[in-house]
């Protein structure tokens, strides 16, 4: 290493040393810059703001059931006929007692769906079972619209009839859920539009 120090002679910077172009040296920078901004995009590793964000939806999707919530859930997905479909909740589980809505997070009776498209992981005591209780309202929200689509007319009459010849296997469905709605139908459809009030059944 010594011999080949001293044998070594360093030219003139004058004589042999070129001058980098500011054109190549700025080629250079926007290259690095776009590695390090690729490398950031195509990461495996998730930032602050994604866990974050991952954090609050699981948050949401675990939000403690209430009648409030489930209205509101409602309307964040726009069902329609609200006062039709929380009856419906209501006499379905029992005023939010019996073991579907509890073992199975099912709010409204659901059979798993075998055509149509479902929120449902999979099937429990002959019903649709589902990771949480809004997934069971979305997939409602998607029945909904199936339902929708076939009716003649989209009204509450219209409606109504439709789940009472084809959601249930009673005779008097509409009977039964109209009566879970009897002493508070208008505190609903207020609450539905964003009205604060008290001495509803949960709300």
């Amino acid at each position: 290493m010594k011999q080949l120090g001293s044998s070594f002679k360093i030219k003139s910077s004058a004589n042999t040393t070129k001058t980098k172009s500011p054109k190549r040296y700025i080629i250079y920078v926007l290259l690095a810059g776009l590695s390090y901004l690729g490398g950031l995009y195509f990461s495996p590793v998730k930032t602050a703001e994604a866990i974050e964000a991952e954090q609050s939806a699981s948050v949401r999707a675990n939000e403690p059931f209430s009648e409030q919530a489930l209205l509101a859930f409602m309307k964040k997905l726009k069902i329609k006929y609200p006062e039709t479909v929380l009856s419906q909740a209501r006499l379905e589980t029992g005023n939010f007692t019996s073991d579907i809505f509890k073992e199975n997070h099912n709010l409204f009776g659901m059979k798993l769906a075998a055509t149509r498209p479902t929120a449902a992981i999979g099937e429990n005591r002959g019903h649709a079972q589902y990771r949480n209780w809004k997934d069971s309202v979305v997939d409602y929200a998607l029945l909904q619209s199936y339902i929708i689509a076939k009716l003649p007319k989209n009204n509450n009459e219209s409606y109504r009839k439709y789940i009472q010849k084809f959601y249930s296997e009673t005779s008097d469905y509409l009977t039964r859920i109209d009566r879970t709605v009897e002493a508070d139908k208008e505190q609903i459809t207020l609450a539905y539009n964003g009205g604060l009030l008290t001495g509803s059944k949960g709300l």
